[in-house]
């Protein structure tokens, strides 16, 4: 080895075994030697691989290699790997002799043993001993190899090393045959799985023979001081274990519960071994969390009997055997697989539990919920969480969570996670080993990490208390009763303190905020469920929380907006109270009593200021607050308009005398437009017409004005420019700066009109709205036409909102880049969150009354917000125009026209992130909502605009990302780059636009994200139970899910889709796009083409306006679609079925498609004149393709689909049938004469092992 820099010389086919070793055996150390030169090791590595490849000698070499006492391991290794080799890629060409001589060496090999058991150092030559009798178990057993089963017995008595060997040639088996399935020839496979299953019963007694010998020779050499005997002894119980785990998931139960389910009950004692507890946990995860009938699965319900209950028990409270890491770590592991276990269980038991008279409530159900008490007091989070989560299985489950063992346990449940709500910051470093803190930094490498995690923890805490408020409201309500109690108490001591030192903490971070945090989350879940439940707290007793939560006066913005939460979620029994108002019912009045005290409370801290204003954290601390009291009230204005309404006047009075005076109060923008959507959302009770226009004229006349006086800067994008300050460098905090003024304005003018269109309706009730006026006629079908009281004020105003959209896009026009300022270059990029949204990055959980979230924005940043505002304020305005405002607004004069020159002009300059919001946000929902009578005027003249720009534009955008994915600048490496985030912009475009499309076509359901609720479009704050309390709009949402097969065969097109289709220029552009998508290499985007596509082709052939052309085509794109995504079986399903709709419907008529086929690379023409044959003979019967025709489909393309890029440098394996097995059924009469298949081939001769290959 003293020459590391020289190269290796390249062994030949000539030359002796030994010779030919020597010289591998000197490539092979050059190769792992650390100080080899990297020319060196190549050469030696492709001396290797040549040698493999060419030489005839290769399990000649490889045996003298792996079986040479003066083979290091690594050489050995390398033997073995030649020998494989040989098996797996020339078998069905080398000759029986060589056969032979190979198994009979590898038995050899495998009788002598690599090495002791106990060493772990030789796992990898063990590993390639196994696989190389595997192999060959795959090629010969158990037709041509019927002795193998007696072989591996025998070689088990040879000591604790064979047997290990033996365990691992069946763990590789089975892996390969039942769990892996990787074996290429079917019928082998199948072979050899009726093999295993025939000899199933000898295999487990094998397997518990084992079990229970290793397991007592283990403890009687650890009991004598033999270690190292009872090393290997624990191995082998170890392989045993894995090995076992690889079975129970699939074979028969009755193997599993055979001999009175000795199996089960050796792993429920194993589980009180340190030794072997890891190994029998993970077992006994696979038996019970088995799937299968009611019947495969109701012998598992043994494991809730007393003595396997107790075992488990046991097991889950044995301490660590002693502080160190390792130990800890060790013990923690295990209770996460014995939380598998009991989650088996606990499945198991709710799906059969009162399946039927046999299986009832589990006598020892007190032990199981025990166990599962005392995991969730485990100081790890982890097990914590995974056993909360087997306690909402048992809540959910009727029977079981109304039992009375279940009903006992849930108050002390309840105690034990409360305090495990309260937020825990990332632990420092020298936290306590057995502590919450140490299993934290045991498992979580980053504060990130555990942020997201505990998070996930927290909110399956939360709802182990709402399901338990379904069960037991009055245990959870007083829990909650007790500890708002106890913390008000507190609360007054700290707020005179706070009084008394002048000192305030507004840290989110303080132990006090934290406690209140939790408490609120867990009062709002408790009381979010107490109307669903029959047995209600008291409603005095409510009502007297309330008050004390009013009595509670403070200066701290942080408490004053925990207390506007605890508020919120007790004013459920404000409501309760009013539904029993009579003149003698005192709780009732007491609660109408109580309504003004709560408003009172809100409105004061919309003007609360903090006791040092200078502060920054408790100015921002007031903001938040005041930011939160607005959002409160849109709130209770969503959920009890009804509640809110007597005293509409008063709130209206208090909200005007705030919108007077803003500056004083310092009410932002966004607030004041908050309060005004709240009173909008309880005039919409008014039930009368007249009496709401006016009050909507009243909130929006003053805009209208404004919106006016905005004309002379939406003419040009250099008057915007100007007017907002984007041609001049960028300025922070300029005393009467104009651009500043004018953009508060401009974005004042633009959300109150946005607030008034989404939350501005009609009553829901058809009899009230024709009493209050709102109904103006009838449809077709005689459903009524309301009107909305906002049309005729917001109808004005729309021309403006459309010209500040052109100018929006006028933006991205070379001479308005050019004109922007040097400061302001790049304003107009994609924002930071947009990009992590966009990129699928988790965000992280912030509480949104955190001061320290962000920092101060710079002067840039904030007219980025601005643009930011002003562009999803616009899209959102006019997509919720067309479901808030109806025919009012589809009816206008030109609106097509409008649209076209203000909200879709320029788009050829427009990037794709700009683009989205256009059609996602405002044309999906237009089109959706749009009246059926409307369509000709209004629809059909934006798709004769949109449908070629986006065909166009989608498919040059293609073309780009497939030239950067050739030139090699997207690739797996890659992640963060201005690529990528174009690939992606350019995939979630695409399938926006389908889904668009989609609903045009053949209809379909609007996401969640065109609802016309939630308030503003601006608020960035996070929603939840303590902030905030805004429904938003998102700019992004998940991706709709694809249809299922059964809607691409029943589909039609709908009436609108019709039209576009018979519309020359748009249905050929509407066609190209959904053929094009086809075979764009984005899955997503197929399968959503692929499913509109075949809806659109039938409507088209049954209207004949298919020419030869366009079969063609279609039928090509469905080729190419296969030749990008057959390789991918969700994908290749729907392509099979559309190719063969399309081939039954267009062959017929256009001939020219059998001709398509015959240019598929390697096709047999009998195959195509066979398919012919067969969709000429059998029409299509409905929609339903023949499976037949499919089969014969996938074959003629199977040339075609594209291989995943792990199996396209693949050496194909070539695995030959053996003649049929003979039935294993015994015959009638003659049970028993049929013995097992080891037991009739005991005394084969080895003559017959290895037959001449069929």
């Amino acid at each position: 080895m003293a020459h590391h820099g020289g190269g290796a010389s390249v062994p030949g086919g000539g030359g002796s075994t030994e010779a030919l070793a020597a010289e591998l055996a000197k490539a092979v150390d050059l190769i792992m030697h650390p100080l080899t030169q990297q020319q060196a090791r190549l050469e030696a590595y492709m001396a290797c691989e040549r040698f493999k490849e060419e030489s005839p000698l290769c399990a000649q070499v490889g045996l003298f290699l792996a079986s040479s006492p003066q083979s290091n391991q690594q050489v050995r290794h390398f033997g073995l790997q030649l020998i494989e080799y040989t098996i797996k890629f020339r078998w069905n060409c080398i000759t029986h002799e060589e056969k032979v001589y190979i198994k009979d060496n590898a038995i050899k090999m495998l009788n002598a043993g690599v090495g002791p058991a106990e060493d772990r150092s030789l796992l990898p030559t063990k590993d390639a001993l196994s696989r190389i009798i595997v192999e060959m178990i795959k090629r010969e057993w158990p037709q041509q190899w019927s002795d193998l089963l007696p072989e591996l017995s025998q070689a088990c008595t040879k000591g604790e090393a064979q047997t290990e060997l033996v365990l691992l040639v069946f763990l590789r088996l089975v892996e390969d045959v039942a769990l892996l399935q990787t074996i290429e020839s079917n019928q082998r496979r199948k072979d050899m799985y009726q093999a295993l299953n025939n000899n199933m019963n000898d295999i487990f007694e094998f397997f518990l023979r084992l079990v229970e010998q290793h397991v007592t020779a283990f403890r009687e050499t650890t009991r004598l001081g033999n270690f190292h005997k009872a090393n290997a002894h624990s191995r082998v119980v170890e392989m045993v274990l894995l090995t076992l785990s690889g079975f129970v998931e699939w074979v028969s139960i009755q193997h599993i519960m055979s001999s009175n389910g000795k199996l089960m009950h050796f792993l429920c004692i194993l589980l009180n071994d340190k030794a072997f507890q890891c190994n029998a946990a993970e077992c006994l995860a696979q038996i019970t969390n088995r799937k299968g009938q009611a019947k495969e699965r109701k012998p598992l319900l043994q494991l809730l009997n007393e003595e396997p209950l107790r075992y488990i028990y046991q097991a889950s409270q044995i301490p660590p055997d002693s502080a160190s890491p390792l130990a800890i770590e060790h013990q923690h592991n295990f209770l996460k697989k014995l939380l598998q276990v009991l989650n088996g269980m606990a499945q198991q038991m709710v799906a059969l539990w009162g399946k039927d008279d046999a299986t009832q409530r589990p006598v020892h159900l007190q032990i199981l919920l025990e166990c599962l008490l005392l995991l969730v007091q485990h100081p790890s989070l982890t097990v914590a969480h995974g056993s909360a989560l087997i306690w909402q299985l048992l809540l959910k489950h009727e029977p079981c969570s109304k039992d009375f063992a279940t009903l006992n346990y849930i108050p002390k449940l309840i105690h034990t996670i409360a305090p495990r709500i309260v937020k825990l910051p990332y632990p420092t470093r020298g936290s306590a080993a057995l502590s919450t803190e140490g299993y934290i930094r045991l498992e979580y490498d980053s504060e990130e990490e555990f942020a997201i995690y505990f998070f996930r923890c927290r909110t399956d805490f939360l709802e182990i208390f709402r399901l338990a408020t379904l069960v037991q409201p009055l245990v959870t309500y007083g829990y909650c009763e007790q500890w708002l109690q106890q913390r008000l108490r507190h609360a007054s001591a700290e707020a005179a303190a706070e009084a008394k030192s002048g000192v305030m903490s507004c840290s989110v971070l303080d132990p006090v905020y934290l406690e209140w945090d939790a408490l609120v989350s867990v009062l709002d879940g408790v009381l979010s469920r107490i109307l669903l439940v029959a047995e209600r707290p008291s409603v005095p007793a409510g009502l007297r929380l309330l008050e004390e939560c009013l009595e509670l006066e403070t200066v701290n913005p942080l408490t004053y907006s925990i207390l506007l939460s605890c508020i919120s979620a007790l004013f459920v029994f404000l409501s309760m109270s009013s539904c029993q108002i009579t003149p003698s019912n005192c709780v009732a009045m007491s609660g109408v009593s109580l309504l003004p005290r709560v408003l009172d409370k809100i409105f004061r801290a919309l003007v609360m200021k903090p006791p040092n204003e200078l502060e920054k954290v408790q100015a921002k601390s007031a903001k938040n607050l005041r930011r939160h009291a607005a959002s409160l009230l849109v709130k209770l204005a969503h959920k009890y308009p009804l509640l809110l309404l007597p005293v509409f006047d008063q709130i209206s009075g208090h909200v005007e005398l705030l919108l007077k005076e803003p500056g004083q109060h310092q009410l932002c923008r966004l607030m004041r437009t908050t309060l005004q959507e709240a009173l909008i959302l309880i005039s919409n009770h008014f039930c009368d017409f007249e009496r709401q226009t006016l009050f909507i004229e009243h909130i929006i006349q003053d805009k209208r004005t404004e919106w006016l006086a905005f004309s002379e800067a939406l003419k040009s994008p250099l008057d915007f420019m100007r007017f907002v300050g984007l041609d001049k460098p960028p300025v922070l905090h300029v005393d009467g700066d104009p651009t500043l003024a004018n953009r508060l304005r401009l974005l004042d003018a633009l959300h109150v009109v946005l607030g008034v269109v989404k939350r501005c309706t009609w009553p829901d009730d058809p009899d009230r709205a024709q009493r209050g006026g709102f109904v103006i006629g009838c449809t077709e079908l005689g459903n009524p036409i309301c009107r909305n009281p906002a049309t005729k004020h917001v109808v004005p105003v729309l021309s403006h909102v459309l010209g500040l959209m052109r100018i929006l896009n006028e933006l991205f026009a070379p001479e308005s880049l050019a004109s922007l300022s040097e400061g302001y270059r790049g304003i107009h990029g994609m924002l930071e969150h947009e990009k992590k949204l966009l990129m699928g990055i988790c965000a992280l959980p912030t509480d949104p009354l955190d001061t320290t979230i962000r920092s101060e924005p710079t002067a840039f940043e904030k007219m980025q917000t601005f643009m930011m505002l002003v562009t999803e304020g616009c899209y959102h305005l006019m997509g919720s125009a067309g479901p808030s405002l109806g025919r009012d607004l589809y009816q206008l004069v030109g609106l097509s026209d409008a649209l076209v020159t203000n909200v879709f002009s320029r788009l050829d300059v427009v990037p794709d992130y700009r683009l989205r919001p256009i059609i996602r946000v405002f044309f999906k929902p237009f089109v959706y909502s749009c009246p059926p009578t409307f369509y000709d005027s209004v629809l059909v003249p934006l798709f004769a605009h949109l449908a070629p720009l986006m065909c166009e534009r989608l498919s040059r955008r293609w073309l780009y990302i497939a030239s950067l994915y050739e030139s090699g600048q997207l690739n797996g490496e890659v992640n963060d780059t201005q690529e990528v985030l174009e690939d992606q912009l350019n995939r979630t475009l695409t399938r926006e636009y389908l889904d668009v499309l989609k609903i045009a076509l053949v209809g379909g359901q609007i996401g969640a994200d065109h609802v016309a609720t939630g308030a503003n479009a601006n608020a960035n704050a996070n929603s939840n139970a303590v902030a905030m309390e805004n429904e938003e709009h998102s700019m992004d949402s998940v991706p709709q899910s694809r249809a299922s097969q059964s809607a691409l065969l029943s589909d039609i097109v709908s009436d609108l889709g019709g039209k576009l289709l018979r519309n020359g220029l748009i249905g050929n552009y509407v066609l190209m796009t959904l053929l094009k998508a086809i075979a764009w290499n984005d899955g997503m985007s197929s399968m959503k083409a692929v499913n509109i596509a075949a809806p659109v082709m039938r409507f088209l052939a049954a209207d004949q306006l298919m020419d030869e052309d366009k079969a063609v085509t279609a039928f090509t794109a469905v080729l190419q679609g296969m030749q990008v995504h057959g390789q991918h079986e969700a994908n290749q399903s729907g392509l099979v079925t559309l190719g063969v709709q399309f081939y039954e419907l267009l062959r017929p008529q256009f001939p020219i498609l059998s001709e398509v086929l015959q240019h598929i690379p390697g096709v047999n023409a009998a195959d195509i004149q066979k398919f012919d044959e067969k969709i000429a003979v059998a029409p299509v019967k409905g929609n339903k393709v023949d499976r037949a025709k499919k089969d014969l489909f996938k074959k003629l393309t199977a040339q075609l689909v594209g291989r995943s890029v792990n199996q396209l440098f693949r050496h194909e394996v070539q695995i030959a049938n053996l003649p049929p097995m003979q039935s294993h059924k015994p015959k009638s009469g003659t049970a028993g004469m049929v013995s097992d298949i080891m037991d009739s081939n005991q005394n084969a001769s080895l003559a017959r092992l290895f037959g001449p290959e069929k």
